[in-house]
C-alpha cells in the first residue's frame, strides 16, 4: 500500500485541539465519570437485591429474570448507535445517552413494582447500551495509536470505580434510606454529568485510520474495507470469545455476588458493601495496568498479538480457572479465588478495544467496537437468568452457585484460549489494506 499523502491536523495551531492536549484529558476525565456512573446503575440492582426482592415478592428465578431484562436491548442500541456514530458526532450521542439513562428510574420511584421494574431494567440497558463503544471511539479521536492504551484503559477502569465507589455508597443509602435512595442518587448523577459535558465535551481531531497512527491527516482518505471482512477476521473473533467469557463472570458479578456472599460464604448484609469491593479493585487496577504496560511493551517492538491478543486471552482463562476452584474453597481461599476470578477478566475489554482500532478504519470504527460490544453483552442477557435458575433448582445456594461458576469458568477458559491462538491484528491489519505489506505494527 503506497505511503498517503500527509496534511497537518486541522487546528494543530490551537493547543485544545490537538491530540493529547489538556482538552483531551478532561474529555477523557469525564468519559471516566461517565462510566462510574453507568456501572453504579448495574450495579445498584444486585445490591438492593434483598429489599427489592422481600418488597415486590420476587423468586430467585424471578429477580434472575428480571436481572437480565437490562440487556435485551443493550445490544440492539449498540449496534444501531454504532452505526450511527459513522454520521453523528460522538459528544452528542453520550450527552443524549446519559440524559436517557436517567429517566429511567422515574417510573419506578413513581410506582414500584415487578412490571415497572422489568421495564425500567429494560430501558436502562438500551440508554446503556452503546456507552462502552461510544466512550472509546470518543477517547480515541483525540489520542494516536502509540499513546492510546492507557486513555482506553481509563475508560473501562471507570466502570470498575463505578463497582468500586458504588457498592459502599449505595448500600449506605439502601441502608439507611431505603433501596429508592439509591435509584435517585443515580439519576441526579447522570444529570449533573450531562451540565458539565456540555461545557467539556469536544470531539477529538484524529478521524482517519493514518491519523490514529501516525498524528497526520491522511488526504487522500482511508480504504473502504467491507463490513464482512471487517467481522469474520482472527482478530474480531478472538477478542469476542475472550469478550463473551469476560462478561459473563462481569454480569455475575453484578447480579449474584452479593447474593453468593450471603447465602453460600455466609456474610452479613452490612459485610458484602465492603467485601464486592475488593476484586473490583483489583479490576480497576488490572485494566489500568496491563493496557498501560502493553502499550509500553509494543513501544519497545512487541506486536499487537501478543501484548494484546495473548495477553488478554491467557487473563481470561486464567480467571476462568479461579472461577473453577472457587466454590470448593472456603475463608481466605474463598476471598481471594473470588478476587482474581471477578477482578481480572475485564482486561479483556480495552485490550479487545484496543486491538478492534488496529483492524477498522477511524469512518467504520464506532460501528465495529459497537457491534463486538453488543454481541460480547448478549451474555448479559443469559448470565443472570441462567444463574437464577440454577441456583432456585438446586435448592441450596451453594449447590446452585457451584454449577453456575462451572459455566462460567469454562466459557473464559475456552474463549481466552482460542483468542491467545487466534487474535493477530497486524496481520489482519496488512490483509484488510490498512497497513503496508511486511508492517509489523501500525
Amino acid at each position: 500500500m503506497a505511503v498517503p499523502q500527509t496534511t497537518e491536523l486541522a487546528g494543530s495551531g490551537t493547543s485544545q485541539t490537538q491530540p493529547g492536549s489538556v482538552r483531551a484529558w478532561l474529555v477523557v476525565a469525564m468519559v471516566v465519570a461517565l462510566m462510574v456512573i453507568n456501572f453504579g446503575d448495574k450495579a445498584v440492582l444486585g445490591l438492593a437485591a434483598g429489599p427489592i426482592m422481600r418488597e415486590l415478592g420476587l423468586s430467585a428465578a424471578e429477580y434472575g429474570a428480571v436481572a437480565s431484562s437490562f440487556y435485551l436491548l443493550f445490544s440492539v442500541s449498540a449496534v444501531l448507535v454504532g452505526f450511527l456514530s459513522n454520521r453523528v458526532k460522538t459528544t452528542w450521542i453520550l450527552g443524549t445517552l446519559a440524559v436517557l439513562w436517567s429517566l429511567t428510574s422515574v417510573p419506578l420511584l413513581l410506582a414500584a413494582s415487578a412490571s415497572t421494574l422489568y421495564l425500567s431494567r429494560i430501558a436502562l440497558g438500551a440508554a446503556e447500551g452503546p456507552t462502552a463503544p461510544m466512550v472509546v471511539h470518543a477517547v480515541q479521536k483525540w489520542f494516536p495509536e502509540d499513546r492510546r492504551s492507557v486513555p482506553t484503559a481509563l475508560t473501562q477502569m471507570g466502570g470498575a470505580l463505578g463497582l468500586v465507589i458504588a457498592a459502599p455508597t449505595l448500600v449506605y443509602l439502601i441502608t439507611n434510606h431505603g433501596w429508592r435512595a439509591a435509584f435517585v442518587a443515580l439519576a441526579l448523577a447522570g444529570v449533573v454529568w450531562v451540565v458539565l459535558w456540555a461545557f467539556i465535551g469536544r470531539e477529538g481531531p484524529l478521524t482517519t485510520y493514518d491519523a490514529g497512527q501516525h498524528g497526520v491527516v491522511q488526504a487522500g482518505g482511508e480504504p473502504d474495507v467491507p463490513y464482512r471482512k471487517l467481522f469474520f477476521n482472527g482478530t474480531f473473533l478472538g477478542g469476542l470469545l475472550a469478550g463473551v467469557g469476560a462478561y459473563w463472570a462481569l454480569a455475575m458479578n453484578t447480579a449474584w455476588l452479593p447474593m453468593y456472599l450471603e447465602k453460600a460464604l455466609g456474610y452479613e448484609p452490612h459485610q458484602i458493601g465492603v467485601v464486592v469491593v475488593i476484586p473490583n479493585v483489583l479490576n480497576a487496577l488490572a485494566i489500568l495496568v496491563v493496557p498501560w504496560l502493553s502499550g509500553r511493551w509494543m513501544r519497545r517492538g512487541a506486536t499487537g498479538r501478543v501484548a494484546r491478543g495473548v495477553v488478554a486471552g491467557l487473563t481470561v482463562a486464567f480467571a476462568g480457572g479461579c472461577m473453577l476452584i472457587l466454590p470448593h474453597a472456603g475463608g481466605a481461599a474463598a476471598l481471594v479465588l473470588m478476587t482474581l476470578a471477578f477482578g481480572l477478566p475485564s482486561v479483556a475489554f480495552p485490550l479487545g478495544y484496543l486491538t478492534a482500532a488496529q483492524i477498522a478504519p477511524v469512518r467504520k470504527r464506532g460501528a465495529v467496537i459497537a457491534s463486538k460490544t453488543a454481541l460480547v453483552t448478549l451474555a448479559g442477557v443469559f448470565a443472570p437468568a441462567v444463574t437464577g435458575a440454577l441456583v432456585q433448582a438446586a435448592g441450596s445456594g451453594g449447590a446452585g452457585f457451584q454449577t453456575a461458576f462451572g459455566l462460567c469458568a469454562g466459557l473464559m477458559i475456552v474463549g481466552g484460549l482460542l483468542a491467545a491462538l487466534v487474535v493477530n491484528p497486524e496481520r489482519d491489519a496488512r490483509r484488510l489494506g490498512l497497513l503496508p505489506a511486511g508492517a509489523d505494527r501500525p
